[in-house]
């Protein structure tokens, strides 16, 4: 009982501090301002902003944008769909790497920062330590079943995902314990 106080004390902080994460709210306005992917250059704009910086060209020389554009991902996007952002990361191939759905994820959430779980390493940690399962790049659909139930199970329904993940960053030790 006393971790489930320490996991609810935890939350009500991200709660009163997530307005001091600057960064993902500049990044969710940038592209709020800049609606649909249909536009090249509104795309390659998106894939830069939203790759992190020392990569920002790889997304781009690989071809991402086109990518992007190609797959039509307006709809899904709107819809929640967690598939888009698989086939995102694949950009034409039918591997997925761990960049890639670092990338395809953030890309997705970016546009709607509730539908779309962050996979990144501290994310990845605890969803592993609630579910007992090891997750490859490949299981997105699967790893973003369980941060949704997370999300559900502690009622973190008033924060995004891009709170969240900041969530389970600062809280990575105490929630693997609470978890194993």
């Amino acid at each position: 009982m006393k971790m489930d106080k320490m996991i609810e004390k935890h939350i009500n902080h991200i709660k009163d501090i997530r307005g001091y994460f600057l960064t993902d709210r500049k990044l969710i306005n940038f592209i709020r301002f800049r609606p649909g992917n249909q536009d090249i250059d509104v795309i390659k704009e998106k894939v830069m902003a939203v790759a992190n910086l020392d990569r920002a060209d790889y997304f781009i020389k690989c071809g991402f944008q086109n990518h992007i554009k190609k797959l039509q991902i307006d709809s899904p996007l709107g819809q929640g769909e967690l598939l888009i952002a698989v086939r995102v990361a694949q950009n034409g191939n039918d591997t997925i790497d761990y960049e890639n759905i670092e990338f395809a994820s953030r890309y997705c959430a970016v546009h709607h920062p509730t539908y779309f779980p962050l996979w990144n390493s501290h994310s990845l940690k605890i969803a592993e330590a609630f579910s007992q399962s090891c997750f490859s790049p490949d299981d997105y659909l699967e790893y973003g079943a369980v941060v949704k139930e997370m999300k559900s199970k502690h009622n973190l329904a008033p924060l995004n995902y891009f709170d969240i993940s900041k969530f389970f960053w600062i809280y990575q030790d105490d929630l693997i314990r609470y978890y194993t």
